[in-house]
């Protein structure tokens, strides 16, 4: 395969997966040894579009990971964990009584968080701290307070049946949907956790343009050239 190919790859991250896996496994199938990167990373319990960068497209990684992004996500409400989502310690709330929660209060919260807004970095993220990754410091018992400024375009409810809520986020890089289904339970009255996560586009990529990793050695990289699929 060629070194010196240049060209984005999207692919469907599966559940259980890190996005090096994806790399590491591409790599493998294809026998590709040329410089290899990716648009933005997904965590392992979430799925979705990871868009490999192969060659020249790595250099332009600070401008893919801030195109727009849609995800699908799952908040659990009644229940939290230490890291914000399924994958972490979980934890039961004695507030369980949801009779009195409807659905267009829910839908009044979330407009709160449409626009430009300061968001929590999670303790458990990779963003860094005095130059440690804040996971690392929060493995150690260490609790940072950081904020970023985001943007979201959009968030939709799509499905709502106690004590579960999906929604529909369209956004900018980021933003983490983790600590925005955290704050979207706080604001509702409730502690909560991202249980499910799908990031069903990033840019003009959709999640039905995605290879899966059972595809990689049937790969034909020319026909992916970045400079006709990239836009």
């Amino acid at each position: 395969m060629e070194e010196n190919f240049s060209g984005i790859i999207p692919v469907k991250k599966p559940v259980g997966f890190t996005t090096y896996d994806l790399i590491r496994i591409f790599k493998k199938s294809t026998g590709f040894n040329g410089k290899i990167g990716h648009g933005g990373t997904l965590d392992p319990f979430a799925t979705g579009v990871v868009l490999l960068l192969l060659g020249e497209a790595t250099k332009r990684f600070e401008e893919i990971r801030n195109w727009k992004k849609v995800y699908i996500a799952g908040i659990r409400l009644g229940i939290s964990s230490d890291t914000g989502d399924i994958a972490g310690e979980i934890m039961v709330s004695e507030k369980s009584d949801f009779k009195n929660l409807k659905k267009t209060a829910i839908e009044e919260v979330l407009k709160d968080f449409i626009g430009e807004i300061k968001q929590k970095v999670p303790s458990y993220s990779a963003a860094k701290f005095g130059g440690t990754p804040m996971y690392k410091l929060a493995r150690k018992g260490v609790y940072v307070e950081k904020t970023r400024i985001v943007k979201i375009s959009h968030i939709e409810l799509l499905n709502f049946k106690i004590p579960l809520l999906t929604i529909k986020v369209t956004c900018l890089g980021g933003v983490y949907i983790r600590q925005l289904a955290m704050d979207i339970s706080d604001k509702i009255g409730y502690p909560g956790l991202l249980y499910f996560l799908e990031r069903s586009e990033v840019g003009n990529f959709s999640i039905k343009d995605c290879y899966t990793i059972e595809d990689f050695e049937k790969l034909q990289l020319p026909e992916f050239h970045f400079t006709t699929r990239i836009f």
